[in-house]
This record gives structure tokens, sequence and C-alpha cells, in this order.
């Protein structure tokens, strides 16, 4: 003889295993439909590529040209990704000396107004 046993949707973790009665305590990976539940189709790995720290947020979007982005904060990086790579994009914290010595050589503030000038002033002067 068949019996027909009737579970309540959802997860019940108000109280313990005898509370939850004909519901469900604990699940992973599943979902309900139709108040039946039912395993998550799982997911994919976005890429073969790792990048430093732990993700702590991402945020997509589409430039004009069509073209999918999304940028990924780590606690140690920014990244961009376009396709499968992730791109370094974190703004430069510290300069060598040997990078201040080239901004203080004379042709080099001399192009870098002349430059800012061509630009419209959206380069920096030194």
């Amino acid at each position: 003889m068949l019996v027909k046993y009737e579970f309540e949707p959802g997860v019940n973790r108000e109280g313990t295993q005898l509370t939850a009665g004909s519901g469900w305590y604990d699940a992973d990976k599943i979902r309900f439909r139709k108040g039946r539940p039912e395993q998550i189709g799982g997911w994919a790995k976005y890429s073969v590529n790792a990048f430093l720290g732990v993700c702590r947020s991402l945020l997509d979007w589409v430039a004009q040209s069509a073209i999918d982005y999304l940028g990924l904060g780590t606690n140690l990086k920014f990244y961009v990704s376009v396709g499968d790579g992730f791109n370094d994009v974190t703004p430069i914290r510290t300069t060598t000396l040997a990078g201040w010595l080239l901004l203080l050589h004379p042709q080099v503030r001399q192009l870098s107004r002349l430059l800012a000038q061509l630009m419209g002033r959206w380069l920096m002067t030194l």
C-alpha cells in the first residue's frame, strides 16, 4: 500500500529538527518549485585564471560598444574582467626613486606641460 507524504515547502530553522514536523530543517543547494524540493543546477567556473585576495564585491556593466565588463574588488586589488582574463587596475600606491627622478627631468616636465595644453588640461602639470 502506498502512502502519500506531504511536506511543507521551505526550510524551517526556527526550532529543532523535532519541532520542524513535516517540514525541512536542513538543506543544501536545493530550491522549492511548486512546493517540492529540487536540486539546483549547480555552478560553472567563470574563469580558469585566479586573482589575488578574497572577492568582496562584484559590479558588471556593458559599454556602449556592447562589451561586457565585470569589476571584482578584493581585499588586495581591483580587477576588471573582459572575457576570460582578469586585468589588474589597482591604482599605484608607491613609486620608486627612479620614477620621481624621471618626473623631475626638465624635458619630461616641458613635454607634460605641452601635452596638458594640447589636451585641454586633462593631464596634470608638474
